[in-house]
Order: structure tokens, then sequence, then C-alpha cells
């Protein structure tokens, strides 16, 4: 655990969760925003677009600039990337890691942003989980509490 806590609330985490089963057996993937407070406030969608959906995702990047112009819009900023695991559990794995860093330096393409994983291994109990992805070596949980 990385000692942070981040207070979600319950709609975006029932909207995760509600992306990823629409989604399975495919991942899905998406951004969370934050409001100038911190405080997380909404989700976008973004089409994963990668060859293999089964086993991975690759964000549009079209989709992806239009959720960031309106995120730059309402004055929110991005506070994490989500993406589900269908089968498997709610954890990074080396694929994952690897998309969060530029190839050619290794710096965090997105420093200090959340990386939520929910997992669908057990469809009636889905699993969201929170990671800060400092360093390619490094997965450092972070605790989350759904706020009412």
């Amino acid at each position: 655990m990385s000692g942070k806590t981040v207070y979600l609330p319950r709609t975006i985490v029932e909207q995760i969760i509600a992306h990823a089963r629409e989604g399975k057996p495919e991942e899905v993937c998406g951004l969370v925003a934050e409001d100038e407070s911190g405080h997380p406030v909404a989700i976008f969608r973004v089409p994963n677009i990668a060859t293999n959906k089964i086993i991975t995702y690759h964000m549009d990047p079209h989709a992806q600039l239009k959720a960031f112009r309106e995120m730059e819009a309402r004055g929110w900023q991005l506070h994490g990337i989500y993406h589900s695991h269908p089968a498997t559990q709610a954890y990074p794995s080396e694929t994952d890691r690897g998309l969060a860093f530029d190839p050619f330096d290794n710096q965090p393409l997105y420093p200090d942003t959340i990386y939520y994983i929910v997992s669908l291994a057990n469809d009636a109990k889905p699993v969201l989980r929170g990671f800060l992805l400092p360093d390619p070596e490094t997965v450092e949980e972070v605790r989350i509490v759904v706020e009412a």
C-alpha cells in the first residue's frame, strides 16, 4: 500500500463496473476526471482499439484527446485511467505497467495518475483496485473509499 487514500463517489465506481460488464469478455478502458479540489467527478469511456481486446487495451487516441479537451473546458484534470480485467485479478500486468511509461526513456506518461483496474473474474463480486506506478518496477496500491 502506498499510504494514499482516494475517495471515489459510488456513482463513478458503478459506472466503471457497468462499462466493464458491457464490454466483457473484452477489456474496456477510460479516464476519470477530477475537479479543481482533486475530487473525482466523471468518467470518460474511451474505445479500446487494441488488436486483441481480450488480453489488453489501447485507448483510441482521437477519443482520448476529445475527453482531455472536454475536461479542460470544464476546468477538470486527469485523475485516473481505468481498464478492466474480465477474467483475471485486479492487479497491473506486465503489459499494463509497460503502457504507463514512455518506451524511449521509461518516464511515466501520466505521473501521479491512479491506474484503476476492475476485475470481473467473479462477475457477481467485481473488484475495483487503484494503483500508482511511479517507475516500471514499482506497483503501489492506493486505498479506495467508496462514498455514498
